[in-house]
Order: C-alpha cells, then structure tokens, then sequence
C-alpha cells in the first residue's frame, strides 16, 4: 500500500490523490518522468522528490522516516511493509499505575507486570518499528510516557480505534472483536476496564487466580489487535481499489502456545 501512496508530498492531499489514482497513476512506478507534467511543473517535482525519498526510506527500512512524511491518519499504509516489525501492544492502570502490559511482537506474546519486569518494558520498545494500539493514542501511550518518562513511542503508530471508525464500527475494542468474528476464550466474555482495578487488588491481597484472570484478559487484548490490524488493512485497502496486496489474516490459535507460555510464567 506505501508503494500507492502519495500523500508523502507536501500539498498532496486525498482529492489529489485519488485524482491520480482515477488517472491510472496508481503506484509510484506509474508516475511519469519529466518533462511530461500530470498536474503542474511544481507539483510534479515535489511528488517524484518525494517518491525518490519514500523508495530510498522503504528501502533501508526507515519506518520512521516514511512515518514522518505521512499524515498520522494515514500511517496504516506503512503496515504491510513493516508487519514483521510491528507491536501490538495493551496497556492496563490501577489508577494512574501501570500495572500491566500485553505485547504481542516478533518474540510472540508476552506480558511485563508491575513488580516483576514492568520495567524491561521500556528496551523491548526500542526494537519495535510499528505500534498497534486500540484507543493508545488517548490511552496506552499517555499511560506508558507517565510511567516511563524516556519512553518515545514509534511514530509509525496505528491506532485501530481511528481505523476501524473509516470502516464504519462504532463501539470499544470487545464489541469490534464480536462484529469482525475475532474471538476469546468464553470465560473472558463480560470482563472490561473496570475489572482490572478489582482483579489487580484481589492479587495484592494474595489472590494468585485474580493476577491470572487478568493476564489472559490482557494478553487477549494485545494479541487480538493483530488480526484486526490485517482485517483492517485489508478492508480498507479493498474499499480504495488499489492494487495493494492483502495481508494474511492471523487467528488467534497461532498464538495459542505462547500465550499460555506466558500465563504459566506468572
């Protein structure tokens, strides 16, 4: 999908773009050399200085740069490119604490708990070039620069919330889940946000079972970002009519053995 995009020139915005792509001009390969000119002289320079920059940027890997010449709401097109890079990542506060975090990311699905190896967090991030979050932009992220005043997250963020709001869900991350048939364990269903403080403080009081429940609850959250970042992706990439190749979809058995290697180390 980055290869389509050319909103990673300055003064090009959607109607622009979709004027190029209605003109046949649907990747960068398409755009023509000058001297031909598509819509002015100017114009024109910036868009192939700019294709000349992405294509130097995709092809050393910079998902930060390319995340630079993107508008925020348009950095879900980096996906594709940078999946195997990505983190998927759900934060969970007793109050204004940190008490735990699921991650899914290329070492698989783990958690990093308060009192434990909260602070750990903070390294694993540096290797991460994508985050995916559901509402981090409001939450996660807020939450995690508090408790890690160093932390900076990828600024190649996609937050799903913002996403899935283009494709027309409205709701929380449980109900988007329901409707996209992306599934968790049945004795999960009906656990929310305000659990966790309930479930956090019944741990601190001795409940071992309590700081299980609401591992496996969080590693839910974060490993089931990861399909709904491909379905995503995919609807979206389909509603523009782009020749963009889809993602494959994750399931959430693919995880099923980390997962519960990372509940048992509790």
């Amino acid at each position: 999908m980055i290869r389509c995009s050319f909103r990673l020139a300055p003064g090009v915005g959607p109607y622009l773009e979709a004027r190029l792509w209605e003109s046949g001009i649907r990747r960068w390969a398409d755009f023509p050399a000058s001297p031909e000119v598509v819509i002015s002289p100017a114009v024109d320079e910036r868009i192939r200085a700019a294709i000349a920059r992405a294509a130097a940027a995709l092809a050393a890997g910079d998902a930060e740069g390319l995340a630079a010449m993107l508008p925020r709401r348009e950095r879900w097109r980096l996906y594709a490119a940078f999946a195997r890079d990505a983190a998927f990542v759900d934060v969970e506060a007793c109050g204004e604490d940190v008490v735990l975090v699921g991650v899914l990311d290329a070492e698989g699905p783990r958690l990093f708990l308060r009192g434990r190896d909260l602070d750990a967090f903070p390294e694993a991030a540096r290797r991460w070039k994508l985050l995916v979050t559901y509402n981090g932009l409001a939450f996660d992220v807020p939450a995690l620069r508090r408790a890690f005043p160093g932390f900076r997250p990828p600024r190649a963020h996609v937050d799903l919330c913002h996403l899935w709001r283009r494709l027309g869900h409205v709701g929380g991350l449980k109900r988007l889940e329901r409707d996209a048939g992306v599934g968790r364990p049945p004795h999960l269903d009906g656990l929310g946000g305000r659990d966790v403080v309930r479930l956090w403080r019944a741990w601190e009081q001795g409940d071992a079972d309590a700081l299980r429940l609401l591992a496996e609850y969080n590693l839910h959250d974060a490993v089931n970002l990861r399909p709904l970042m491909d379905l995503g992706y995919n609807r979206v990439v389909e509603r523009l009519r782009l020749p963009a190749e889809p993602v494959p979809v994750a399931e959430r058995g693919d995880f099923r053995y980390d997962m519960t290697k990372a509940l048992r180390s509790l």
